[in-house]
C-alpha cells in the first residue's frame, strides 16, 4: 500500500474526506421510521442517522447509489403489523442523509436506490446503509456554497478558493453558460453540455434552499474584495 493511499485512508477515517474507494457504510439499530410515523418518531430516527454523520466534514456533490438492507426476524415481518411498509421508510432515511448536516446535498443525486429486508435469527434489528460514489466529487461543508445561474439552475463552488480563482471561475461560468445554451439549441444532448456548468452535478434552486446561495457577481466580488484586503 502506497504512502499516498495510507494518508488518504487516514483522512477518510477522520471524516475529513470521503473514502478513496468510493464506498461508505452506516448502520442504525432498531426499526426505521415511516412517512406516516409521528413527527417525534421521524425526528428521532433522523437524528440517530445524523449522529453518525456529525464527524463528516464533507458533503458528496456527485451522483451516487444507495443500498439499504433492513435486518430483522422474519417472524416479526410476517406475523405482526407493527413493522412499516418497506417503501414508506425511504423518505425519512433520505431526509436524514441530505442537507447541510447530511452526507450528500439532495436526493436528485441518487442515480440508484435499492432497499430490501433480510431475515436474522437474533433480535438485533437494524438497518444497513451502503453508498457508492465518485470519491473526488465532494466539498467540505464549511467551504460549500452555490452560484445561481440563469433561471433556477445552481452549481456548487468553494468559498475558500484563492481570490484570483473566484474571479476566473465566475468569468468561466458566465461564458460557459452562454455556450451551453447555444449548444443545446444546436441539438447537443443535455448530459454532454452539463459539464459546462463547472461541476458534475447542477442543482435546481429549490434543492439547495438551506445552503449559502450567491449570484455570479457576488462570487466574483468575494474574490475582488479579497484582492483588496
Amino acid at each position: 500500500m502506497s504512502d499516498e493511499l495510507i494518508e488518504e485512508l487516514a483522512l477518510a477515517n477522520s471524516g475529513t474526506v470521503p473514502s478513496p474507494f468510493g464506498k461508505a457504510e452506516f448502520e442504525v439499530l432498531g426499526s426505521p421510521a415511516s412517512v406516516q410515523s409521528k413527527k417525534a418518531v421521524r425526528e428521532e430516527y433522523i437524528n440517530a442517522i445524523r449522529e453518525q454523520l456529525k464527524e463528516k466534514k464533507y458533503l458528496l456533490t456527485g451522483d451516487l447509489i444507495l443500498n439499504v438492507t433492513w435486518l430483522l426476524p422474519a417472524k416479526n415481518r410476517y406475523e405482526t403489523d407493527a413493522k412499516v411498509d418497506i417503501d414508506n421508510c425511504l423518505k425519512p432515511i433520505i431526509d436524514a442523509f441530505t442537507g447541510p448536516d447530511g452526507f450528500f446535498i439532495d436526493d436528485c443525486q441518487l442515480r440508484g436506490l435499492y432497499i430490501c429486508w433480510r431475515n436474522i435469527e437474533s433480535d438485533n434489528e437494524r438497518l444497513h446503509f451502503e453508498f457508492e460514489f465518485q470519491a473526488d466529487q465532494y466539498s467540505l461543508k464549511e467551504e460549500l456554497a452555490f452560484i445561481q445561474l440563469d433561471g433556477a439552475l445552481c452549481t456548487p463552488v468553494n468559498l475558500n478558493w484563492p481570490s484570483a480563482a473566484k474571479i476566473l471561475w465566475a468569468g468561466m461560468l458566465k461564458t460557459n453558460q452562454t455556450s451551453k445554451n447555444i449548444l443545446e439549441k444546436l441539438g447537443v444532448s443535455y448530459p454532454e453540455v452539463a459539464g459546462f456548468l463547472g461541476g458534475g452535478q447542477p442543482f435546481h434552486r429549490t434543492r439547495v434552499n438551506n445552503f449559502k446561495l450567491l449570484s455570479l457577481s457576488e462570487f466574483a466580488c468575494l474574490g475582488a474584495t479579497s484582492e483588496k484586503v
